[in-house]
């Protein structure tokens, strides 16, 4: 006999059910309407074989590569149609069994119908997550396994109504139903269906607390995990810890949850870098003017990620390729005419509010740990597992450098003669511009928000930005985007963004986008792309990346529709140049704009799409390999052409 379920348990039965319901609706009508076919190159069957049954699903499944990096056999089709809980939580798997249904009945899956099967099995993951929870939270109400008859010891007493009644009480746990529906822009772009929505109900049912705002300093004593071992964690590409040095434990709190790009603020304060918005007298000051403890910016970041580097083997993250980014903004007391200084141009060519001077005092800072950083001499790029980027609203603006000069901190930092600080560029100046070496992120602020969130059903990234994203990201930036602020439900935003193509989400709130992008965006395009490096037979610097299989076409274009020009015989080890977006290529179930630029057999230079890359998701850029074809011989352009 089964035992009693508890109450969320129960709500994670039905949920599977209904999910395994519709997938068993797609089966039946497979089955009446398809026919089986054996897999290509297998003999026909000696007797005929029943179309879908689970054999044949896990034959469409395998053969189709419909759960790429997954062993599907006919148990785990009969699992999910059975509604094993742990198995309809799996979108892969979920939507590999429809699709493979659709493929017997010879039915188009429309995608709408994809990503409601997907935002299901996000939603029976998010039951599952909250329900165990509540397990750990009320013990005493999780039915009690039953003893078999000949059970000899003495029973424990049950609890009395009156002794539960001096208990405390644990709570339910909440248990959001929602039905999620994705907005896709006017062109193609399939990321990852539609989860994202889901992903934020996960996030609310783990009960996660944003920081409290209302708190004049940060709290001195928060009670947080235990750091996880750099092993253990997922690097999250899209992850940047908006404000980091605002957290309870700068740098380790972003590293715990995955996150690949910390932002801070910096002023000068007799003549040292303080991690503050900005100073009244002595106060150090957060961006809402409340008070808190200034800590110094080289021991708390620079150190610390030196720590961290030396720590994992040269790596922020063990077998992480990218450089991690450290955001480091320069704020200014501000007035109509932009940052305050003095009138004397030679007392605000040195007054710690010029940007010039923070700017000079960051770039001193960085000498004693150049060792870890990314860098550009004049020759080439040289891989580090950090880079520090200079942010700020008045880079391009020009201040006193003296009595009679004027500059900017774009300008100083262009003079570098080998650069270690890169500049945060904007849309404006950089999105057409080759100068990645100097400029490798773009950031703009959140478009077309009502109270600080995105308007209900609106597309503003994507609306507004699509055309700026692919140009700069062609010509070798990553673009970021900050989170709105005060906006309780960020699901409309992080889709947007994503669908819309940025690289990386700025957010303060890093369990929540942690969990989110674990569940549906770790792991980018796939190809497990190694860091740069001179390949002395093909004399240039390119970087391996694996291919799934061999005999892959290579286009003279981005584009599937482009003249073939070769291929690649062989699978496995493959070097290329970089990577850039393109025109959309489906192939099979996967589906991917982003291309790679590499020689092919013949000889011939040309363009392979990214849906044959080992471990690919939708849409997304390959792992770690550079955006533009940047210093790949000394003297080249760094446009992606033939060598």
């Amino acid at each position: 006999m089964r035992e009693p379920l508890s109450p969320w348990w129960n709500r994670v039965e039905e949920a599977a059910q209904l999910l395994a319901s519709r997938l068993n609706a797609l089966v039946t009508r497979a089955a009446r309407e398809g026919v089986y076919s054996p897999p290509p190159g297998a003999p026909a069957p000696r007797r005929r074989r029943q179309p879908a049954s689970l054999r044949h699903l896990a034959e469409v499944i395998r053969t189709h590569r419909l759960a790429p990096g997954t062993s599907v056999d006919k148990d785990g089709v009969a699992a999910v149609l059975a509604g094993n809980p742990q198995s309809v939580a799996d979108p892969v798997l979920v939507l590999a069994v429809a699709r493979a249904a659709h493929l017997i009945a010879r039915v188009p899956l429309e995608r709408a119908d994809a990503d409601r099967l997907v935002v299901a099995a996000a939603h029976v993951s998010a039951l599952i997550d909250a329900a165990r929870e509540a397990d750990e939270r009320a013990p005493h109400l999780v039915p009690v396994p039953r003893r078999p008859a000949d059970d000899s010891r003495a029973e424990e007493p049950r609890p009395t109504e009156d002794s539960r009644a001096s208990e405390p009480r644990p709570a339910e746990p909440v248990i959001i139903e929602a039905y999620y529906t994705t907005r896709r822009p006017g062109r193609r772009r399939a990321l990852i269906a539609g989860i994202l929505g889901a992903l934020v109900l996960a996030g609310s049912a783990a009960v996660v607390g944003f920081r409290d705002w209302g708190a004049e300093t940060p709290p001195a004593a928060v009670t947080s995990p235990a750091p996880a071992a750099g092993g253990a964690v997922t690097a999250l590409g899209h992850g940047d810890a908006h404000d980091d040095y605002l957290n309870p434990r700068p740098v380790r709190d972003a590293f715990d949850h995955g996150f690949t790009g910390l932002d801070v603020d910096v002023v000068v304060h007799h003549g040292r870098l303080l991690l503050c918005h900005h100073v009244d007298g002595d106060v150090c000051r957060d961006p809402r003017d409340r008070r808190i403890a200034a800590r110094p910016f080289d021991a708390t970041y620079l150190r610390g990620l030196q720590t961290r580097v030396s720590t994992y083997g040269g790596r922020v993250y063990p077998g992480f390729q990218q450089p991690v980014l450290l955001f480091v903004e320069i704020t200014c007391v501000t007035d109509g005419a932009g940052c305050r200084l003095p009138a004397d141009r030679a007392a605000a060519a040195t007054d710690p509010n010029n940007p010039l001077v923070v700017a000079r005092t960051i770039m001193d800072a960085l000498v004693p740990y150049r060792g870890m950083l990314f860098h550009v001499d004049g020759t080439a790029r040289h891989w580090g597992p950090v880079q520090v980027v200079v942010a700020g609203d008045h880079n391009d603006d020009r201040f006193p450098t003296g009595a009679t000069g004027d500059e900017s901190v774009r300008e100083l930092l262009a003079r570098q003669a080998d650069t270690y600080a890169f500049l945060d560029g904007s849309f404006a100046v950089d999105r057409d511009q080759y100068n990645a070496d100097l400029v490798p992120v773009i950031t703009f602020p959140t478009p077309a928000t009502d109270r600080s969130c995105p308007a209900p059903g609106g597309k503003p990234i994507q609306s507004r930005h699509w055309d700026n994203i692919v140009k700069a990201q062609s010509t070798g930036h990553h673009v970021r985007v900050w989170d709105p602020r005060d906006c309780p439900d960020r699901s409309d935003f992080w889709t947007d963004a994503l669908f819309g193509g940025v690289d990386y989400l700025s957010t303060s709130h890093l369990a929540l986008l942690g969990d989110w992008l674990t569940t549906n965006a770790a792991g980018g395009g796939g190809g497990h792309c190694g860091v740069p490096e001179w390949i002395a037979e093909q004399r240039l610097v390119g970087q391996y990346c694996t291919l799934a299989t061999g005999d892959v076409p290579v286009m003279s274009r981005p584009d599937q529709n482009s003249a073939p020009v070769g291929s690649l015989a062989k699978g496995g080890s493959t070097w290329f140049l970089g990577q850039q977006p393109g025109e959309a290529y489906p192939y099979y179930s996967l589906h991917n704009f982003w291309w790679a630029y590499t020689r092919a057999d013949n000889g011939q230079w040309g363009w392979v799409s990214l849906v044959h890359f080992t471990d690919p998701l939708p849409d997304q850029s390959a792992d770690g390999l550079q955006y533009g074809c940047y210093d790949v011989r000394p003297g080249e352009s760094d446009d992606c052409h033939a060598l």
